[in-house]
């Protein structure tokens, strides 16, 4: 049999076959791409999808998180970690391999990917890390129970604690890494809102991770120890809070906490010639002497050391041993712990409850006791007492749930409204540069804050009808040269006309202002290194009563009259440097009774 020849093309030339491998080849290559890219977007889907739903079931079992802890029950704790650790597992799993690796590298989506896998390692991490040490640990061994805490609990949460604050930093310094500038919306959100939420639990773990070593002692493991505690009346506004006029000695005993003496402002030296100590140059300038010289005017200065400096000062001239530390907090705050507590008995049958502590102790106290008689402060310093005492008495019989206190310790914190400061160097390291001492930043870095701080010249209780909200502006990214920096603060009094002449003698004096007439020294801080530019009362350009540099920031005092029913606006422009670097814009304030909206403008920085 002859061999096939091949046959002539229609030009005469021979047509030649491809090899059999080549031609299926050819054939196939095609739709073997498209089924190779349908598999791999398949993939690509699926994983998506899988990571997508593990990280939003982790929201709820996160949520769950907090009753665990406070259960006490270990074993639930353990579950629910695990539950969390399988789901961020899966979310990790799903992105981590070489199919969604491989398209890191395209263009639009490839960063997003590579975030989304980022993001999702980092959650898996911060729960693996930092949240599972704890779910071994007891938290409610630690009390108080019977009116102690037990030091041994409190010792056992020291290694957790450094582990989940060790942990924490290294998640940050991941997150911090991703670049999310080129990052499509959503995805640059939700990495932004978990760096942004783990930058700020790292700064509180590692405080608290300085804390625990020295905790036994401060609560007396090594002998008694004894702190001053300061309630701020925000009816009559200071700088952190209010005048400071009800006053307790707070001792710890191996881990028993008793208040073993009370006081008011009547105890103590007020209206003296000159300062009970030497005052900082530019608290004076800013504030006047009488924050040495009267103990309610202590709260004035922003820096909270200032104030346990004095206040231990006025203490140690009237009563002997100030202790080692000051500890503040206000009203407001104790409406958070009633929450936590329940109500407590006040004098005459009454309760204090969490929805009527403020205006009992802010206002109506004053209306039932108007006089300045001996027998009606007495009465007044009587229910401050009983309800101090009697949330005291609750909080150390361990009858809270200690997830709840730790809930309103921490609103409170937040709000500025719990602030401390020790005399103790070790102690005073630990809560340096953190709100509990000054709420102002020391830097720009992480935020540029301008602060916005109010102060009750009246002598009365006024504040009660006042409330503030704040816009701050900058153009710190437009600028063509130095950036400038505004804090425009309303301030709103709204007690009606027809009020005022029916006010008790203690909510307005009338000594020096006519009764109802409210005065207010409204002290506004820049940034620091920045310089003071201008101000406007109601847009009138005006000179302010004081300008200093405090806390390395340009600062100014600047007092509003207010009639009833009226309000002002006071606006404060600073300059910056030009070559500084300037965080996101924030206002720090005093903390009212009522809260303060606050609005923040930043054209062209996204």
């Amino acid at each position: 049999m002859s061999a096939r020849r091949n046959e002539p093309d229609t030009d005469g030339a021979p047509k030649v076959k491809k090899p059999l491998r080549r031609r299926i080849l050819t054939r196939w290559l095609p739709w073997g791409l498209v089924v190779f890219v349908l598999v791999y977007g398949v993939v690509l889907a699926v994983s998506a999808l899988i990571a997508k739903s593990a990280l939003e079931e982790v929201i709820p079992l996160a949520s769950n998180a907090q009753e665990s802890i406070g259960s006490g029950d270990s074993a639930a704790m353990q579950t629910l970690v695990d539950d969390v650790a399988d789901k961020t597992g899966a979310a990790r799993a799903s992105t981590d391999h070489l199919f969604w690796r491989g398209v890191e590298w395209l263009p639009v989506v490839g960063d997003d990917l590579q975030a989304v896998r980022l993001a999702a390692a980092a959650a898996d991490d911060l729960v693996r890390d930092a949240l599972a040490p704890f779910a071994t640990v007891d938290v409610t061994a630690i009390g108080p129970k019977d009116g102690a805490i037990d030091l041994d609990a409190v010792r056992a949460l020291a290694e957790p604690m450094s582990q989940a604050a060790v942990a924490t930093e290294t998640v940050q310094i991941d997150l911090t890494a991703i670049d999310t500038s080129t990052l499509l919306g959503p995805v640059e959100s939700a990495v932004s809102q978990l760096t942004e939420a783990v930058a700020g639990l790292w700064p509180t773990l590692n405080k608290l991770d300085e804390l625990m070593p020295h905790l036994p002692t401060m609560l007396g493991a090594d002998g008694p120890r004894n702190y001053i505690v300061i309630v701020q009346n925000n009816a009559e506004a200071r700088s952190t809070g209010g005048n400071p006029a009800s006053l307790l000695m707070l001792t710890a005993d191996q881990g028993r906490l008793t208040i073993t003496q009370q006081a008011s402002s009547l105890n103590f030296s007020n209206g003296r010639d000159t300062p009970i100590t030497n005052l900082n140059e530019a608290t004076e300038a800013l504030y006047t002497d009488r924050v040495g010289r009267y103990i309610q005017d202590t709260t004035m200065p922003v820096d909270f050391t200032q104030t346990a400096h004095l206040v231990r000062a006025f203490w140690s001239e009237s009563l002997g041993d100030p202790g080692v530390g000051v500890l503040s907090f206000d009203p407001v705050a104790l409406s958070y712990l009633l929450k936590a507590t329940g109500p407590v008995d006040l004098p005459g049958g009454a309760k204090l409850t969490a929805d009527n502590a403020v205006d009992t102790l802010l206002h109506d106290i004053y209306v039932k006791y108007p006089d300045q008689t001996i027998a009606d402060l007495e009465a007044q310093d009587a229910y401050f007492a009983a309800a101090a005492g009697g949330v005291f008495e609750k909080l150390t019989s361990g009858s809270a749930n200690i997830v709840s206190l730790v809930q309103a310790l921490a609103k409170a914190s937040g709000e500025g409204r719990l602030l401390y400061a020790s005399s103790d160097p070790l102690e005073a390291s630990v809560v340096q540069d953190t709100t509990f001492t000054n709420p102002l930043p020391t830097d720009n870095s992480d935020e540029t804050a301008l602060g916005v701080f109010v102060n009750d010249t009246t002598e009365g209780k006024l504040d009660y009808y006042a409330n503030m909200s704040v816009a701050a502006s900058s153009d710190v990214c437009t600028a063509d040269g130095a950036p400038t920096f505004t804090a425009e603060a309303t301030y709103n009094y709204t007690l009606q006309p027809g009020e005022a002449a029916g006010l008790p003698y203690m909510i307005s004096t009338g000594r020096y202002y006519p009764k109802g007439v409210k005065a207010t020294d409204l002290v506004f801080y820049g940034p620091v290194g920045s310089t003071y530019t201008s101000a406007t009362v109601d847009g009138v350009e005006i000179q302010p009563d004081v300008g200093t540099n405090d806390l390395s920031r340009p600062a100014v005092r600047i007092r509003i009259e207010n009639d009833p029913a009226t309000s002002h606006v006071v606006s404060v422009t600073f300059t910056g440097g030009e070559d500084e670097e300037y965080g996101p814009l924030g206002i720090v304030h005093t903390p009212l009774i009522d809260s303060v909206p606050i609005e923040t403008s930043t054209p062209g920085c996204g």
